[in-house]
């Protein structure tokens, strides 16, 4: 039995958030060990490698290269750097918490200049998804978040989601003409030209002990390298906004991630109230979902997302 290319696109997107989910552990734990320059020239320059048979025979129209390079730089060097130090300067919970943020940008942004809308239905769904990421996030002890005492670090994490935001709403545009795996690569190959410069002028030190090599690779090829794939996937075959949407429930996955690395930690009652919400809100998102709505004839900022190619 073939599975409608739609319902590949949500299945993706779920796969993606488990990874986007394990991202800020994963990443807390190298940073200790690895500068954030090399860290994030060593996650892009890994899946670059893998990919780069894509470039084969790839035409980029001369009117594409401007948005092009806007997603490559906004996306692949700005956001990571913002992120990286501003994950050194927050809690790990807060960064799974704010983590969430792109996800608002990307709906937002989608909203506002891909022309993208959702039901009513739909939007009652993406409410209790958040609601649920909120609960899981915070377990509503405010007092554990600490904000204000990490305000620098919160506030640079929000500014990299805005970045990525930004960078996936240019992506949204290019994939209706690029493919994802060529368009993927060259975003990674603007990240890895721009990081293997800054890394010896920032004289970071190369060298990844061999107790974290593990993690980082493990960082770049599941939490780069496939999330950004099947993140690709997902826009082509449900959009930007119902992509955006269901990418909160990284949140339950990033609490289990956390629990994985810090076992001595427990499920609180909210939490598990909290994840039983987002899962039931994905499940009725789902299953209310309405067709993508396209722009008038002439606008072209919409990307095709519900009538993608079956393959990248």
């Amino acid at each position: 039995m073939k599975i409608p290319q739609r319902t590949r696109g949500y299945l993706a997107i779920v796969i993606a958030a488990v990874l986007f989910g394990v991202w800020p552990s994963l990443s807390k734990r190298v940073l200790t060990e690895v500068h954030p320059f090399v860290v994030a020239l060593l996650i892009q320059l890994v899946p670059a490698i893998a990919l780069s048979p894509s470039l084969r025979r790839l035409r980029i129209a001369r009117s594409d290269w401007p948005l092009l390079a806007l997603s490559g730089v906004v996306g692949a060097v700005a956001a990571p750097i913002v992120y990286f130090y501003g994950l050194e300067r927050t809690t790990a919970s807060n960064s799974v918490l704010l983590s969430n943020s792109e996800a608002l940008f990307t709906i937002l942004f989608a909203y506002a200049f891909l022309g993208e809308r959702a039901t009513p239905r739909e939007y009652l769904a993406l409410g209790g998804i958040a609601v649920g990421a909120f609960l899981v996030t915070t377990q509503l002890r405010f007092g554990d978040v600490q904000f204000l005492g990490f305000l620098i670090g919160n506030l640079m994490l929000v500014g990299a989601a805005v970045c990525w935001g930004t960078s996936n709403t240019a992506s949204a545009v290019l994939l209706r003409r690029i493919p994802i795996f060529p368009l993927l690569e060259v975003q990674l190959i603007f990240g890895t030209v721009s990081f293997a410069v800054l890394v010896p002028l920032s004289g970071a030190p190369l060298a990844v002990p061999s107790d974290i090599l593990p993690d980082l690779l493990l960082l770049a090829a599941s939490a780069v390298g496939m999330f950004s794939v099947l993140f690709f996937y997902a826009f082509r075959t449900i959009g930007a906004m119902r992509t955006g949407a269901i990418l909160p429930t990284s949140a339950l996955w990033g609490i289990l991630a956390a629990f994985y690395f810090f076992p001595n930690e427990t499920l609180s009652v909210v939490q598990v109230v909290g994840g039983a919400l987002m899962v039931g809100s994905l499940v009725v998102f789902y299953l209310f979902r309405g067709p993508t709505e396209t722009r008038a004839a002439g606008e072209t900022l919409k990307p095709e997302a519900s009538d993608g190619p079956d393959s990248p």
